[in-house]
């Protein structure tokens, strides 16, 4: 290659990949505001993380007593008295302290929900219309707006109005993955607590949301460039992360029987 030639190359390449070159480039959600009113659940967190990590804005709205997700951490490690899991996810996102019980708390959100684009909640199910911030109130005051809320149960099954609060490993043994991770139950060198269904380790069950839930938000934004209205997104981590069962549900209707439980094989790779 001509010493010229190369030379063209390499700044071709610098300016695709140099950071310093990266950060001065137009992101793909740079001129989208998010509203991040999620409690106590990570799923919320997660997904407003990924819409910041693609240059939205994220304003981060916690109650006074500051967001029970902070404390959740390992062994109960916490830098500056926040835990490991909230310092991945609140990255990147300004932080407000906002009481959305108090009036004044209502109307400052309204304001801010008046120009927002997207706003995220993780309330029990009718929680923010009480308050007179839900989604039925908002939209009117900025019909554009695209209202996410992520719950278990969903916001209008049968179960919606349980009360129970939106749990990882909930939303993972209702996703039926839990059914074939631990051991096998015919093998007599497991030990025994290893041959029940078994959660994963992680908060796969909250990430699961959290990712469909951007998903579903950035499908949201698409739709309403064509139309300019904004929409309601109802999101069950539960139901989220059934998608990730890979064949489970079609294996059932062709057997008539449950994937059995194998440890760590997979009965698609080693029947």
């Amino acid at each position: 290659m001509p010493h010229h030639n190369k030379e063209m190359r390499n700044d071709w390449i610098k300016e695709l990949d140099d950071p310093a070159q990266a950060r001065l480039k137009p992101e793909a959600l740079e001129h989208i505001t998010v509203l991040d009113c999620s409690y106590a659940n990570m799923a919320g967190c997660f997904a407003t993380s990924i819409l910041g990590e693609l240059g939205a804005e994220v304003i981060r709205i916690e109650p006074p007593e500051g967001d029970p997700a902070r404390t959740y951490s390992p062994w109960g490690y916490m830098h500056m008295e926040t835990g490991l899991g909230y310092l991945n996810e609140g990255r990147n996102k300004f932080h407000v302290t906002l009481n959305l019980q108090s009036q004044e708390g209502q109307e400052i959100l309204r304001a801010l929900a008046k120009r927002a684009d997207v706003l995220v909640e993780t309330y029990l199910p009718g929680t923010m219309d009480e308050w007179g911030i839900g989604y039925r109130q908002l939209s009117v005051e900025n019909p554009k707006l695209i209202y996410c809320a992520l719950y278990t149960y969903g916001q209008f099954g049968p179960k919606a109005a349980c009360g129970k609060a939106d749990v990882d490993i909930v939303n993972q043994v209702y996703s039926g993955i839990t059914s074939v991770t631990g051991e096998r139950p015919d093998d007599p060198t497991n030990p025994k607590p290893s041959e029940v269904p078994t959660k994963q380790g992680n908060w796969m069950g909250w990430y699961a949301g959290g990712a469909w839930a951007a998903v579903a938000i950035m499908a949201a934004l698409h739709y309403r460039v064509n139309t300019g209205k904004g929409q309601f997104i109802d999101v069950s981590s539960a139901e989220a992360f059934g998608r990730c069962i890979n064949y489970g549900l079609t294996y059932y209707q062709g057997f008539q029987d449950t994937i059995p439980r194998v440890g760590d094989y997979d009965v698609g790779v080693f029947p």
